[in-house]
């Protein structure tokens, strides 16, 4: 069997190390698998660039940094998602397929589901504080496993202190995240939509819309929050496997 490569894309102010042992768990559970993770613009180990305001530009940036020999598959969560879809219809021959993880597209998905009217003041009280009651704030928005909750803020108020997020860079971001639309035609390659029954960020209803509109398949996890590969990883590794056999 050929190898595949998968490119993990995270969402709003996160970076490649937030990802935690998902890739390292997918390389094991997925035979002949190769993971890469990559920061985004304005995140992680390119936390002094600034985010670009159009998704053209973004998805230029990418497939210019990270354009594979082979194609490949993309995973993204949340905002990874979004640029997923545009990098899947900008550049249809870098890719195989694509996971979208909680994520949402206009016009399919209104303004108060793509945000929760709720995770708005959350969200920015998280960006105007710092260290562990930012990653706090975000853990409990985002995240609903609580067994090992205080070893990974550490780690994530780690990444903070190495690599900060502007509030600038969270302010682009989100805004570009917002104004991203769908293109008019469908998918051009596969696609899995997996969604989380308990989002507090976005509305899991979001990735069941896309699914009916573009006649994809949709998982969805009865117990997780908005970062499924945090709270469910196996979960949705071996989903993604069934995926590929099908």
């Amino acid at each position: 069997m050929a190898e595949q490569h998968w490119i993990l894309l995270r969402g709003l102010c996160r970076e490649s190390r937030h990802w935690g042992q998902f890739a390292t768990k997918m390389q094991k559970l997925l035979p002949d698998t190769r993971v890469s993770c990559i920061d985004l613009p304005g995140n992680g180990t390119r936390y002094k660039h600034l985010t670009p305001t159009s998704v053209s530009e973004l998805i230029d940036d990418l497939h210019r940094r990270h354009r594979p020999e082979q194609p490949v598959y993309l995973l993204g969560l949340s905002m990874g998602g979004i640029i997923a879809y545009h990098w899947m219809q900008e550049y249809p021959d870098d890719l195989q397929g694509i996971v979208m993880v909680n994520s949402s597209l206009s016009p399919w998905n209104k303004p108060h589901m793509r945000l929760q009217p709720g995770a708005m003041p959350k969200l920015f009280r998280a960006m105007l504080s710092s260290g562990y009651k930012r990653e706090a704030a975000i853990y409990d928005l985002t995240c609903t496993e609580q067994s090992h909750k205080e070893e990974t803020l550490s780690f994530w108020q780690m990444y903070q202190l190495e690599y900060p997020v502007s509030f600038s860079n969270f302010r682009l971001q989100l805004q570009l995240a917002m104004k991203c639309g769908g293109q008019p035609y469908p998918p051009k390659k596969p696609l899995l939509l997996a969604s989380s029954a308990k989002d507090q960020l976005v509305n899991p209803r979001c990735s069941q819309q896309l699914a009916e509109a573009w006649n994809m398949p949709h998982i969805q996890h009865a117990d997780a929050g908005h970062d499924l590969p945090h709270d469910q990883p196996e979960w949705l590794i071996q989903q993604i496997s069934q995926w590929l056999k099908d």
